[in-house]
């Protein structure tokens, strides 16, 4: 989570001119992400199968290949999807109210970002006072926290196992934290 929200907000920052993801907005799904989706984890039962692995070298490193790829496959999968809204946002999500859509594509939200690709003004300060915050960055938002909370189900697997949810429903402790999660 922390790998892909860096990246979003590095490079979101130099190409947009301002960071997508508030560092409030960090805070919060670090808050919520740390404390009770650990929680959450830790209630994940032992299966026997662990006990059917070779010992752990003493020399090994904390982090594993393994992890390493594990996080890395998140955090690309994060940036591809964020930077697809966070670029291309103005034409693929669809704005109802006629008063906050993008002139230049009528119908689809007004860009969030501060410049274009091309290091050209999107919106003014007076455009911000007149219309508020754009709702592309809330979108933008809210995608990365919906990739954190489901994020979670796939973090109970430690073998590379394909089937993610075998044993979710045995875990109401996991179900019940992940539905608080949800609906925080």
């Amino acid at each position: 989570m922390n790998v892909g929200a860096c990246i979003i907000t590095f490079i979101g920052a130099i190409i947009g001119k301002e960071s997508p993801l508030q560092a409030i907005q960090l805070l919060w799904v670090n808050l919520i992400m740390d404390s009770l989706a650990s929680l959450a984890l830790a209630t994940e039962l032992p299966k026997p199968s662990l006990l059917l692995r070779k010992p752990q070298n003493r020399n090994d490193y904390i982090v594993s290949r393994r992890m390493i790829k594990h996080i890395l496959g998140q955090a690309i999968w994060q940036c591809v999807v964020l930077f697809t809204f966070l670029f291309a946002g103005e034409y693929i999500i669809i704005e109802p109210k006629k008063k906050y859509e993008y002139p230049k594509n009528p119908g689809f939200v007004f860009p969030g970002r501060a410049a274009d690709w091309d290091g050209s003004e999107l919106y003014t300060r007076e455009m911000v006072e007149e219309l508020g915050p754009s709702r592309h960055l809330t979108w933008i938002f809210t995608a990365f926290v919906l990739m954190q909370i489901f994020n979670m189900i796939p973090a109970r697997k430690i073998d590379d196992e394909w089937n993610i949810f075998e044993g979710i429903c045995r875990n109401w402790i996991f179900l019940t934290i992940w539905v608080i999660i949800i609906g925080g």
